[in-house]
């Protein structure tokens, strides 16, 4: 995660996707014939040899080439007054002269196919098109363009690695009318002897063991409704007493403590109403809490994500860092504990606490 600019909710899902695809897209084409290709085409064209050819036939001159100063000779002895006569007079007593010898091997060197294809070759200005390696280097630069390649290249190995070090420990994706079985109404205590479902005398709303929970169109939502209702409630000179309320709502904790000692807590969340929530990591009579919504940056809707290791928690919203402090449940494995509440010094009213989905990560 980074400190970036607030994302809306729509834009840092389509975020969390694409760095989720981005891992297996770079693997893909690094197995893939595309690269392979490339990298060997590469080698060829950035190699010495290569680059020393491409240069030769794209800046010699032709006069400078051995077949340009042949022809040039040739040229030149063509006008030679012994050739002249023995071209016209045909004596073969003009064959021994020097100039003849040399203008009839000369004849004879560039009638050949071999003088005249490499003659045709250096003649042509665009001749290092013609060429094999011209089509090598083609090649090789439109695939220094190909989407894949420029793609693999925008990513470094250590990057890709960092994505795919973390691993998916646990979810709750709402997908079936239930919560997953880990879910259990109440508070967290460390013996199955208390009484984990009850409310406290210092809020409004009484605890109704799920009944104020629904899990309906991929959300889960805790309702905090305007009832009258009495409950058990904690008082903190009486201890649990029945208690009259005017508010119910729900409050869940898992069973297990399904995250790891370090990690990733992710979820996406709406709040609306006048209620509070609690959305943490905790454990059994724990005096503190690693909370996933941060009090003082709390807003409508967001994907909140909360990143803890052996020495501190940070806390972003919409991929945005809000908060950064040390880990007080540091080295232990904790368990998740949402509830919504009314705090009994302010105006109470209803609210409700939507969840999409809740992930867990390690690395």
């Amino acid at each position: 995660m980074q400190t970036v600019k607030m994302l809306t909710t729509k834009q840092f899902e389509q975020w969390l996707q694409q760095q989720a695809q981005i891992a297996i897209r770079y693997r893909q084409i690094e197995k893939s014939d595309l690269l392979a290709e490339y990298n060997t085409l590469k080698e060829v064209v950035e190699s010495a040899d290569f680059q020393s050819k491409r240069t030769k036939l794209l800046t010699t001159r032709y006069a400078d080439t051995q077949e340009g100063s042949t022809m040039a000779l040739y040229r030149q002895l063509s006008w030679n007054t012994s050739v002249i006569l023995y071209n016209w007079l045909k004596k073969e007593a003009w064959k021994e002269k020097p100039e003849v010898v040399q203008y009839l091997e000369l004849s004879a060197q560039i009638q050949t196919p071999e003088f005249q294809q490499a003659n045709a070759f250096w003649k042509n200005p665009k001749r290092w098109f013609t060429t094999p390696e011209s089509q090598q280097e083609k090649r090789y630069n439109e695939l220094l363009k190909h989407a894949d390649i420029v793609f693999f290249f925008q990513h470094t190995e250590n990057e890709i690695a960092e994505l795919e070090s973390y691993k998916t420990v646990w979810t709750e994706e709402c997908e079936t009318a239930q919560l997953s079985a880990v879910w259990q109404t109440g508070f967290l205590y460390p013996s199955k002897e208390f009484k984990a479902n009850h409310s406290h005398v210092s809020e409004q709303q009484a605890y109704t063991q799920g009944r104020n929970t629904q899990v309906a169109n991929r959300v889960w939502s805790i309702i905090t409704k305007k009832e009258k209702t009495t409950a058990p409630a904690w008082h903190p000179t009486k201890g649990m007493i029945m208690h009259n309320f005017a508010y119910t709502s729900d409050v869940w904790h898992t069973t297990e403590p399904i995250a790891p000692k370090s990690g990733v807590l992710q979820a996406k969340v709406r709040l609306t109403g006048n209620a509070k929530h609690v959305f943490c990591l905790t454990m059994a009579n724990a005096k503190k809490s690693l909370h996933l919504l941060p009090a003082d940056k709390v807003v409508k809707e967001a994907i909140y994500t909360l990143v803890w290791n052996e020495k501190e928690v940070v806390n972003y919203v919409n991929n945005m860092e809000v908060s950064r402090t040390q880990n007080p449940l540091s080295g232990e494995a904790l368990h998740l504990l949402v509830r919504s509440y009314l705090p009994g010094n302010q105006k109470a009213g209803t609210g409700q606490l939507d969840i999409d989905w809740v992930r867990i990560y390690t690395k």
